[in-house]
């Protein structure tokens, strides 16, 4: 059966804040959702949660779901906070975190808080090796010493070949977006190659890919839901929509049924809508009576 994880509702776009993650969290799991994930923005045009901070209620709500960012943007961080809260929500989740970490696409978000875009990318290949150092304690003053760190998984977002080069010598998982069946199973063989070129195997990295969804039996509201995510994004649904799965049940799961087969192991659905229940209740409806091929184990 298909891995399916939810991208928690961190800015609704009515203009108001999230609603009751823990109790989102909780339905989630029951429902069948593999993992619970967070995005993050320090800034945005609505109102929105705080990441670390979301995945804390996420991870305590519930017992068996992995919780994760999906991503945090490490260069807008300090690195030695974001590697003591991620080593405690690790610890307190009972080993169930990811840190997932991107370099950010948002220029005005870097602008506003003082930190240079262009750099952003050296920036995050510096951040992941100095979380590393401080959960090894490589990398601790030595007045302090090692301090007994969790240190959970780091997985990496981005769908470029500079993030396939980043997984392959920083990561342990890539978590792509914005990508089709066919580029992504390219992608992944890329990245095997380079994980080979450095040493490793392909089978040490995991592989998830993130895709916008909405579940719906209306043409209406197929509709809606690409202007929900253009809305979001601040571009023209059309530019938008290639990257929206969209429709029926079924339709969906078809669709999530072939990013499966090019390699991802878990598919991580970000509702094109203010409320995911619905979505979700109703792929999970459709994945316990669906055709074998759409019921694909990843």
């Amino acid at each position: 059966m298909l891995r399916i994880g939810l991208v928690l509702p961190m800015m609704p776009q009515d203009g108001g804040l999230p609603g009751d993650i823990p109790g989102l969290a909780r339905w989630a799991e029951g429902v069948g959702v593999t993992s619970l994930w967070a995005t993050d923005h320090l800034l945005w045009h609505s109102p929105v949660f705080e990441c670390l901070t979301a995945v804390t209620l996420a991870a305590a709500a519930t017992e068996r779901c992995r919780v994760g960012t999906c991503v945090l943007q490490l260069p807008l961080r300090r690195t030695a906070a974001v590697a003591r809260a991620a080593s405690t929500i690790q610890h307190v989740s009972g080993g169930r975190f990811v840190l997932g970490v991107g370099a950010g696409i948002h220029e005005g978000e870097f602008e506003a808080v003082g930190v240079p875009y262009e750099d952003r990318g050296a920036q995050l290949d510096a951040g992941i090796r100095e979380l590393r150092a401080l959960w090894s304690g490589t990398g601790t003053d030595e007045r302090y010493g090692h301090q007994r760190i969790t240190a959970p998984p780091i997985w990496i977002g981005g769908a470029s070949r500079r993030a396939a080069r980043r997984v392959a010598a920083l990561g342990d998982g890539w978590m792509p977006l914005f990508v089709s069946p066919e580029g992504l199973a390219a992608r992944f063989a890329d990245l095997d190659a380079m994980l080979r070129a450095n040493g490793r195997r392909p089978e040490d990295v995991e592989r998830a890919v993130v895709l916008w969804t909405r579940v719906t039996e209306s043409v209406q509201e197929e509709r809606e839901a690409a202007s929900w995510l253009g809305r979001f994004y601040g571009l023209p649904e059309a530019v938008v929509a290639r990257h929206l799965i969209v429709g029926p049940p079924e339709r969906c799961l078809e669709r999530m049924a072939k990013f499966a087969r090019a390699g991802a192991k878990e598919i991580l659905v970000i509702p094109a809508a203010d409320d995911p229940s619905s979505t979700l209740a109703a792929l999970f409806a459709a994945l316990r009576t669906a055709r074998p091929e759409a019921r694909l184990h990843a």
